[in-house]
């Protein structure tokens, strides 16, 4: 969490309650029973939602009373538009009500008990049971001394509703011997118009992406969320300054300062029960980031992209320090490559990078190239754009001198650096997709209410030039009418799916001043998590080469020259065998039907004849699979039936 960190204990604040009160609630979609009814937002925390006609919403609402005597009175449910409306009593009318008693439920019947404390108050008293309201909208009640009760209440917006209005919510205890208080904040919501952002027309949210990133234990939340594939059939995904456990299962929050200031989550690839993923975190001294060389906390490193090559997997990880000034942090030397061991990805060692003249790279890396050097690009702010670099290293040798395009070719001296683009802001990421590159950025945002456009350019080299940018999405995401700071865009060409849809993600880091992340000691972890979009490959750039159908075989880019497979059908391993072929070098990568890469390889050419024997790791499972075989000017590919 960047600049968050600077306000959010400005923003944490603790119930204090009176002891006849109205304490704390949450917003719950009408789709359970008591129990397994889906929540809509963290206890205490707003919803915000398109309107639907007739969709019923539950609120629930705690009540508690540690004074000496019972409360008996009639209960209601009011309403108010603005923090300064009429308070309007929710009935069964709709006469100028925005708000009416749902009337039935398919989950719970009217005046039903409460039986199970769903809302996290520890010492506020016994918990007494409550009701459901689906139909009654006044009754009778006692809270005795020293009791807590819950409250459920059904009901569904009328026509009357004013669109993107707060709406806020109180219980009405009429005849009391003491007059109910009411703790803060009070239930509120907010209804938007549910119309599709326009431009934003084949794009969707992907729902198996969302839930992965939506746990309740080891990684929890946090900015980032770069995708490193690996050739175990393994997905490394690198994540910044991360809440780790601690989850609050009742009220759905964290506590509001996260644990470490970097972690990864390792994912068996295209597996997106979060279940299955394992959280990797440091030991300290300190605070146990997975990446750290510097036991003074006030250094951290925030990792980006990375790659692997044989049995070592390298993070780049940025060199940063805390700050008083600014966004609460600035550069901290020179940056680094971390590395991780294959295949217990253990950190083994960092290695110290250049002086890049306030470049940070890493930010995509490109391993596929023929001959000897893995490309990486980088960004350097210019105020609100930024300026995109491309620099390069052997293969073999990442610690040796980097070499950076000039404009015109590789330079190893730093100042003579070309940017071969601009992004929109800071928030940029490039990697290769088929037989194009694609550039993300991000509209400028450093706080809420700011940019809310992501970008996309493309090239057909790695040194550009790239396209003009356009509007590629506008982020949905909205609290009460505000919209987050959002950055960190990354592609991950390793998921396209059998649509030509590829994943893309963003980061939100909650709603600035506009909205609270931290209320009554709890944090919205959804206002810190990654959103995942699915992307048709055909909106980026229609020249980006599609999958073949399933019933094609041995379709060529490019003439005069054989790729040969055998034996096909195959078990565990297949040759591969290219006659004639021009390229100094190709890249081979093997894909399942929905686009996944399974396996990669690159293939020297030394002759007229070469060949290469594939051994699957045992991951990979029976089926068809595409074989792409890539070269700088040509390609083939080919169906592989794995037995």
């Amino acid at each position: 969490m960047r600049p968050a960190l600077l306000f959010l204990l400005l923003i944490t604040s603790a119930s204090s309650f009176a002891n006849f009160s109205q304490a704390h609630w949450r917003w719950r979609k009408d789709n359970g029973a008591e129990r397994q009814a889906a929540w809509r937002s963290p206890q205490d925390f707003p919803s915000t939602q398109p309107f639907v006609t007739g969709q019923t919403n539950r609120l629930r609402i705690e009540i508690y009373n540690s004074l000496g005597n019972n409360q008996t009175g009639v209960m209601s449910l009011q309403y108010q538009c603005g923090s300064n409306g009429t308070w309007t009593t929710i009935s069964d009318t709709t006469v100028g009500h925005h708000f009416i008693m749902a009337g039935a439920s398919p989950y719970v019947t009217d005046g039903q008990p409460t039986t199970a404390p769903l809302i996290r108050d520890d010492g506020a008293g016994t918990f007494s049971g409550g009701k459901f309201l689906v139909s009654t909208w006044h009754f009778p009640d006692t809270l005795n001394a020293g009791t807590k009760k819950e409250y459920e209440w059904c009901i569904k917006p009328t026509t009357s509703v004013i669109l993107d209005s707060v709406y806020q919510f109180r219980l009405s205890f009429t005849g009391t011997q003491n007059a109910m208080n009411y703790g803060a904040p009070i239930p509120d919501i907010m209804y938007r118009p549910d119309v599709a952002i326009p431009g934003n027309a084949g794009i969707y949210r992907d729902s198996l992406v969302t839930g992965f990133f939506n746990r309740d234990s080891g990684w929890i939340a946090s900015d980032a969320g770069f995708s490193i594939p690996l050739s175990d059939g393994r997905n490394l995904w690198a994540m910044n300054d991360s809440y780790i456990n601690n989850f609050d299962t009742v009220a759905g929050t964290t506590p509001c300062l996260f644990q470490v200031r970097n972690a990864a989550l390792v994912q068996p690839i295209n597996n997106w029960n979060w279940t299955a993923t394992h959280t990797l975190i440091g030991n300290g001294p300190g605070i146990p980031s997975l990446f750290k060389n510097n036991t003074n906390d006030n250094y951290l490193l925030w990792p980006t992209g990375g790659y692997q090559r044989g049995d070592t997997v390298y993070v780049y990880n940025s060199n940063i320090m805390n700050s008083s000034g600014g966004l609460g942090f600035t550069r901290g030397g020179n940056d680094f490559l971390g590395k991780m061991l294959m295949p217990g990805l253990q950190v083994v060692g960092f290695d110290s990078l250049g002086n890049f003249g306030d470049v940070t790279f890493g930010l995509g890396f490109d391993t596929d190239e023929p001959g000897s050097y893995t490309y990486t690009w980088g960004v350097k702010g210019a105020f609100i754009t930024s300026n995109i670099f491309v620099a390069r290293f052997p293969k073999n040798n990442p610690r040796a001198h980097w070499e950076f395009w000039n404009g015109t070719v590789w330079d190893t001296t730093v100042a003579h650096m070309a940017n071969i683009t601009t992004g929109a802001s800071n928030g940029v990421y490039v990697a290769k997709v088929r037989n194009k590159y694609v550039l993300l950025s991000t509209e400028f945002s450093v706080s809420c209410d700011a940019g809310t456009r992501i970008y996309v350019a493309t090239s057909d080299s790695l040194t550009g030039p790239f396209t003009d940018r356009k509007v590629l999405y506008t982020i949905p995401d909205n609290v009460l009418g505000h919209t987050p700071f959002f950055y960190a865009p990354a592609i991950h060409p390793e998921y396209i799916n059998s649509n030509n849809e590829i994943l893309i993600t963003y980061d939100i880091n909650g709603y600035g001043n506009c909205e609270p992340a931290c209320i009554n000691n709890g944090y919205n972890p959804d206002y810190y998590r990654p959103r995942g979009l699915r992307v048709p490959l055909a909106l980026i750039d229609s020249g980006i080469y599609r999958l073949p159908a399933a019933s094609t075989h041995g379709s060529i880019f490019g003439k005069g020259w054989q790729l040969q497979t055998y034996p096909n059908p195959a078990h565990s391993s297949f040759t591969i065998a290219l006659k004639d072929c021009p390229e100094r070098e190709v890249n081979l990568r093997l894909l399942s039907l929905s686009g996944m890469t399974v396996y990669r390889d690159r293939l020297p050419v030394t002759g007229t004849f070469c060949s290469k024997t594939i051994y699957l790791p045992s991951t990979v499972c029976k089926g068809l699979y595409f074989l792409i075989v890539q070269g700088e000017r040509s390609a083939r590919f080919d169906k592989i039936v794995l037995e």
